[in-house]
């Protein structure tokens, strides 16, 4: 979540590149970085005592490990390593390259896409949407479907990497989503080569030309290029839809009008999966537009003070129901928004649980390239919940199955029309 000061996006795609193996950096350039972070985050950290985390003693721990590296690469991961004994979400070494002025990361990051949306259903990596007219879309590549390879990568070697750390269920799903994203990802005209299992047991390979990401895209700060979307339509049933994939000033300036075209609608389901969050304040912005009286998200909570997150109600205002969408990529901005509208029992929420990564932060540049996310603020909701490491639960959770493919192309948003329409 971005706030005030440029405050925090989750670490949307560290996975997607890695700086160069070769070493670049003389041992006192490395341990001048690595003061730099420690100090950082001492100083940066809404709590002095962080978390109750000797950080004298992890730099015990670590400060040797740093300066016998073998290259640039493992001391930047040696220093990611450090970051995660604060076991908080929002914290990361980017290493030189990785983000701004790097034309493959770009590229892996942003500028190509094949339209699918993979995640884990039943324990396995499934095709859970494709977007209409895309490439996959275009070569019938069908919801429901398991991936099996992706280029010369097997699924299954993925998954199993991933599943030796030991993570929880909700932060392997978020894991896996991140991994299969970055490698479907591409430079716009490249292909990409995939093998799935449709429903009826038959393997399939097909060949798809990545596409310009659709979207404005909106930089800001040390933050790299995002393509920012808002769609909206009518489903049948006259059920509104609205989606958008960040919480940047694009959403903010199209949203009034989308509102005005469902304004006749009977209900609205607002699209928050995959959403990756952005300016912490425009949570409050949007449910503006959706409650009648000044209503509190929450409290953000800085070592040398705080301030809260709170809707006013704004015109177009919208009236009727409301259900809110959400998965293990509804991450940070996403998740005060879902918390809020649920607290404030203006909203279902359906979907899967989200992840919980909700804190506020910065990004700082680092001596010798490459930059630092930090923590610098806690967040409480209206009611004093945390969400940091919990999440939101929906109200009502849809475990998928490949069998509920059968019936719909979407499961999730299908439940969800149907509910509106028996209200």
């Amino acid at each position: 979540m971005i706030g005030l000061r440029n405050l925090s996006l989750l670490t949307l795609t560290l996975s997607l590149a890695a700086c160069a193996n070769s070493q670049k950096l003389n041992e006192v350039q490395r341990l001048e970085v690595f003061q730099f972070v420690w100090e950082e985050v001492k100083r940066s950290h809404y709590d002095p005592k962080l978390g109750g985390v000797d950080w004298d003693a992890v730099r015990t721990q670590y400060e040797p490990k740093a300066r016998e590296a073998k290259s640039d690469a493992e001391f930047y991961s040696l220093l990611n390593q450090m970051l995660g004994e604060l076991k908080q979400s929002h914290f990361a070494v980017i290493p030189p390259g990785t983000f701004v002025a790097q034309e493959e990361a770009r590229a892996r990051l942003a500028d190509g896409e094949t339209g699918l949306t993979v995640q884990l259903v039943e324990g396995r990596p499934v095709i859970v949407r494709v977007r209409a007219g895309s490439p996959a879309a275009r070569l019938g590549v069908p919801s429901g479907a398991e991936l099996l390879q992706i280029d010369d990568l097997e699924t299954e070697r993925l998954l199993e990497r991933i599943r030796e750390r030991k993570l929880s269920a909700v932060e392997e799903r978020f894991e896996v989503y991140l991994a299969l994203r970055a490698y479907l990802s591409g430079r716009v005209g490249s292909e990409v080569r995939l093998r799935y299992r449709d429903l009826d047991s038959k393997e399939h390979t097909v060949v798809l030309k990545r596409e310009v990401a659709r979207g404005e895209r909106v930089q800001i700060g040390f933050i790299p290029e995002i393509p920012v979307q808002i769609e909206s339509r009518i489903l049948p049933g006259n059920i509104g839809y609205l989606t958008f994939n960040a919480f940047f000033p694009p959403v903010m300036r199209e949203l009034p009008q989308r509102l005005r075209e469902l304004a006749n609608t009977d209900g609205l389901i607002i699209d928050l999966r995959e959403n990756i969050g952005g300016i912490g304040l425009m949570a409050g912005g949007v449910m503006g537009h959706l409650v009648q009286r000044e209503t509190p998200l929450g409290i953000m909570r800085l070592r040398d003070g705080t301030f809260g997150i709170v809707a006013y109600p704004q015109n177009p205002n919208y009236r009727k129901p409301v259900v809110v969408l959400v998965d293990e990529f509804s991450v940070s901005t996403a998740e005060i928004l879902a918390s809020g509208m649920q607290e404030a029992k203006r909203a279902t929420i359906i979907g899967r649980p989200t992840p919980g990564k909700a804190l506020p932060s910065k990004i700082v540049q680092l001596p010798h390239g490459g930059y630092l996310q930090c923590v610098i603020a806690d967040f409480e909701t209206a009611r004093k919940n945390r969400i940091e490491g919990v999440g939101v639960r929906p109200d009502i959770e849809v475990e998928l199955t490949r069998a509920m493919f059968r019936q719909s192309t979407d499961p999730v948003l299908t439940r969800a029309v149907k509910l509106l329409e028996r209200r």
